[in-house]
Formats: structure tokens, sequence, C-alpha cells
């Protein structure tokens, strides 16, 4: 599967953010296109009933949007990662990023699948809890 944590990396902060309150309240609604090991093509409609299409593949990812023209990688492309990884986490197939005494980056109780000294190539997994990355790769937002 196209690595949806190393795409979501690539977005600044604000973008992530926008995108899970714009699915939330379905003002972003994310329809894919296709799914392959290789590449997500979704269109991604906003509350204005504009349509942009998103291209996720190993070489980046592409969004419609003048904002990802101007600005590289926007909410769009970030509510597909975050639409495609709750999948993964409805199904509790979650991989959650866990430190040596136990505790869980995100604060996951229980997980069912967790990972102990984990590295980088953790962005390489589609599979890996998105809150749990964002935690570890930007612990000043989070602190």
């Amino acid at each position: 599967m196209t690595s949806l944590l190393s795409t979501l990396r690539e977005v600044t902060p604000d973008r992530p953010n926008r995108a899970v309150q714009g699915l939330r309240d379905h003002t972003l609604t994310v329809t894919l296109v296709k799914q392959s090991d290789a590449e997500i093509r979704a269109i991604v409609r906003n509350g204005e009933a504009k349509e942009y299409r998103v291209i996720i593949n190993d070489a980046g990812a592409l969004c419609s949007c003048p904002d990802a023209f101007y600005r590289g990688p926007c909410k769009h492309v970030a509510a597909v990662c975050i639409a495609q990884l709750q999948q993964h986490q409805a199904h509790g197939t979650l991989i959650h990023l866990m430190h040596d005494n136990g505790v869980v980056l995100c604060g996951e109780a229980s997980p069912r699948r967790f990972w102990l000294r984990w590295t980088w190539n953790a962005l390489n997994w589609s599979d890996v809890c998105p809150t749990c990355v964002y935690r570890w790769t930007h612990p000043a937002v989070t602190a």
C-alpha cells in the first residue's frame, strides 16, 4: 500500500487538523476512485460542492486544488490519508507505537497490536496509528 504516513508527514501540522474537522462535520467527503498497492485515487468534495482530484503514490501526492499548487500537500490529501487510515482503525488493525514502559503514544489503553522500539521505517507502513506517528514526529506540537 502507498505510504500514507509518510505523505501525512509532508503536510504542515494545521492541515491534518482541518482535514479531521472537515471529515467529522462532513464538510469534506472522500470518494475512492481507485485503490491498489501502488496508488490511491480519490475525489474530495468540500462543503461548497467543489470537487478536487487527489492522487497518492510512491512518487508523492497531488491535488487539483490551488492550495496544493502553491503550497504543497493540502487538507484534501490529508483527508484521503486519514480516511484510509480510519478504515484500518475501524477494523482494529492499526499498529500503535509503544514506549518500553508500556505507554502508547496516542494514549490507547488496550491496543490489540503495538510496536516497541520502532524506527523511521514505521512511516512506510500503512497500518501504523496516525496519531502515534504524529505525536512521535511532532513532539513540540503535542507536548
